[in-house]
């Protein structure tokens, strides 16, 4: 998927983020994290040459996000939120399923994930993602479970 280009199903557009679309991304970060990532940041990514940053609207309206950085063979998921009202519908999975067909060249993915965030380590399991290791106090005042995915042998 080029820049100008969308995948949409449904009455879903899974398409590349775009700076114009930073108000409704962090609106929905602020929803979703407990430390949401502030707009420098953001835009650090959309320029970064190793990061793709996906959303998913529904109706016009921005339901989600990915942000993954792809370095060699390794794609890192750095980000990933659904809105509350829009969660269980397959949303985080479409966008994974999305960030993973435009890193064709990924073989392994990675992440890191609250102990405490249950549903996502739900999802990521679901997905095929195994647990790996722990960083101690990543997010301050909690480890994270660092999980892996192998993509393509």
């Amino acid at each position: 998927m080029n820049e100008s280009e969308a995948k949409s199903s449904g009455g879903l557009v899974l398409r590349r983020m775009e700076a114009t679309d930073l108000p409704a991304v962090l609106e929905t970060d602020a929803l979703c994290l407990p430390r949401p990532w502030g707009e420098a940041g953001w835009r650090d990514e959309l320029r970064s040459s190793f990061g793709l940053c996906l959303l998913l609207e529904k109706d016009g309206a921005v339901i989600g996000h990915i942000g993954v950085k792809l370095v060699a063979d390794e794609l890192h998921v750095t980000t990933l939120a659904v809105r509350p009202q829009h969660r269980r519908h397959g949303h985080a999975r479409a966008l994974f399923e999305g960030a993973i067909a435009e890193s064709p060249e990924a073989r392994h993915a990675y992440l890191e994930v609250r102990p405490s965030n249950a549903a996502a380590r739900v999802l990521y399991g679901s997905l095929g993602f195994v647990e790996v290791g722990r960083r101690p106090h990543y997010y301050g005042n909690e480890d994270a479970v660092i999980m892996a995915l192998e993509l393509r042998v």
